[in-house]
């Protein structure tokens, strides 16, 4: 299909991951690595180092003292917050364009894209997963084809949203039988290209849980948790808000008292606020 090696030609436009970025994921995912380790391999790089410490030392963070390593940081903040500081400063380039085909302004999607990526960090934590700053980088990235296949959807809308509206079709769905594409599979190949690991390829392709099987492997199951958190929060951003198929079993597995699925709601909406005070500083 013509229509599919144009937007697989597009994927070579994308702004580059910096390797750090896979160096850290490595290091932080290592129990035998040190601090120290991880420590170095950000130190070597002073574009990376330059901003994390503005970041740091901004007003948003209130600190106390001056920060003027990324040891000391470490030892204010923690080796978790540093590292996600780290992989969203650094990740950003390509998701902070505007999207219009899928009615996202410029911005939109990154700082959606952070805050799920809080979110499912979160959940993590309550489920005592593994591989935090992997499901973190998987939620930050898991929208990335949407960068590429919003032209085609621009183009295309009507038909899309016709098939959602009468043939019960998932957006995703819809997008794959309209354009031969849909953004997640873009997305799992993009990862593939970037050199990310299997497991980060499987929740980007699979974060919206249309493969029966992904609805077993927790750290997709809280990707796709956390994106619809954000779905349900944010009604008004994006031309597909909702059109996806909610999974009552998984929601039921995560949140068996409907009362904490309120409060991961509320928190999202606190997320967001940070976020607004992290971007201004960034």
């Amino acid at each position: 299909m013509d229509s599919l090696t144009h937007i697989l030609k597009k994927v070579n436009r994308l702004e580059p991951i910096p390797m750090v970025i896979h160096k850290v994921l490595d290091l932080a995912d290592d129990p035998e690595s040190s601090l120290k380790d991880l420590m170095e391999v950000v130190e070597r790089d002073p574009a990376i180092t330059a901003n994390l410490l503005r970041t740091v030392n901004s007003a948003h963070m209130g600190l106390p003292v001056k920060v003027d390593s990324v040891r000391q940081a470490v030892s204010m903040l923690g080796l978790q917050q540093v590292v996600e500081m780290v992989l969203s400063q650094n990740l950003s380039g390509n998701l902070k364009r505007s999207q219009k085909g899928y009615g996202l302004a410029k911005g939109d999607l990154w700082r959606q894209s952070l805050a799920v990526a809080m979110v499912a960090r979160t959940l993590a934590r309550q489920r005592d997963l593994m591989s935090l700053p992997a499901i973190y980088t998987a939620a930050l990235l898991k929208d990335i084809g949407k960068v590429i296949l919003h032209e085609f959807v621009a183009d295309q809308l009507s038909a899309i949203q016709k098939l959602v509206a009468e043939k019960d079709m998932s957006f995703v769905e819809a997008e794959k039988e309209v354009l031969g594409m849909d953004h997640t599979t873009l997305g799992g190949i993009i990862a593939k290209q970037w050199h990310f690991s299997p497991h980060m390829i499987y929740m980007i392709e699979n974060h919206h849980l249309l493969n029966p099987a992904s609805r077993n492997d927790p750290a997709t199951a809280t990707l796709y948790l956390a994106d619809m958190v954000a779905m349900m929060v944010d009604t008004g951003i994006g031309v597909d808000r909702l059109a996806y198929h909610v999974y009552q079993d998984v929601f039921n597995d995560f949140f068996p008292d409907k009362q904490q699925l309120k409060s991961l709601m509320i928190t999202y909406k606190n997320f967001q606020r940070e976020i607004q005070g992290f971007l201004e500083a960034a």
